[in-house]
């Protein structure tokens, strides 16, 4: 009995150790309202990204899900019409990328969550593109345009000369 009594106490702190030792996740929630992808299902695509990855063009992400590399988490099939909660275990301290491949993309296609890497994001579809107005932390990367350089400062404005002043006396 008493046998008995240290194992299970074992396994009790075994399973706490490992509860609290859980690898980190991300929870992708979907909308995708009707007119999404012109009412066709389209691919959900979750990788990794690094800082020379996070820029590949929309062809070389939508080849992966044909032949997926060492970066993909994870493909999904999302239905218009439908909502979709997928749970992706993350690797530690890694950027990740959300695509969604679109048969005829316009505008945003992708989201990029840096590290760290939120707990869960909500990402709403529109017809080719998904929405822009994600939290700060969750940029969305256009398929059509790059990302503008930031503006150069103007030049700051010459100053004024100074009026000579003369020590001379009035006459």
């Amino acid at each position: 009995m008493k046998g008995r009594g240290v194992r299970l106490a074992a396994g009790l702190v075994t399973a706490v150790v490992a509860g609290s030792c859980a690898a980190p996740s991300l929870t992708v929630n979907v909308k995708a309202p009707a007119g999404t992808n012109q009412g066709r299902p389209l691919y959900m695509l979750v990788r990794t990204v690094s800082k020379t990855t996070m820029t590949e063009g929309y062809a070389d992400v939508a080849a992966k899900v044909i032949t997926p590399d060492e970066s993909v988490l994870q493909t999904v099939v999302i239905y218009p019409s439908r909502t979709k909660q997928v749970k992706i275990p993350l690797p530690p301290e890694q950027a990740v990328a959300v695509s969604f491949l679109f048969t005829t993309p316009n505008g945003a296609w992708q989201a990029l969550l840096d590290v760290p890497v939120p707990r869960s994001v909500d990402i709403e579809l529109q017809e080719s593109r998904i929405r822009t107005d994600l939290p700060k932390s969750v940029p969305a990367q256009d398929s059509t345009t790059p990302a503008a350089p930031e503006a150069p400062k103007a030049p700051e404005a010459p100053k004024a000369p100074e009026p000579k002043m003369s020590l001379a006396s009035p006459k």
